[in-house]
């Protein structure tokens, strides 16, 4: 059975190269629901590192990362 997930991915992209991931989905963090399968994530939006800033402030520390790195919640 296919389950909804709430949430999103930021990766975050400096020189033509994605530098970060950072999860923020609900069942797979919060609840732990998923044991195994596969979460699909399709992209919806692309921002402007300032429109970013403006519309995620809490967020904000995704952007700070000066090395390659995945942020996958409890992992």
């Amino acid at each position: 059975m296919i389950k909804k997930i709430n949430g999103c991915t930021h990766l975050i992209i400096k020189n033509g190269k994605v530098i970060s991931i950072h999860t923020h989905l609900d069942k797979y963090q919060k609840e732990n629901q998923i044991k195994e399968g596969v979460i699909h994530l399709k992209g919806d939006k692309i921002y402007s590192i300032e429109e970013f800033k403006k519309s995620h402030p809490r967020d904000n520390h995704e952007l700070k990362t000066t090395r390659k790195k995945i942020n996958l919640g409890k992992f």
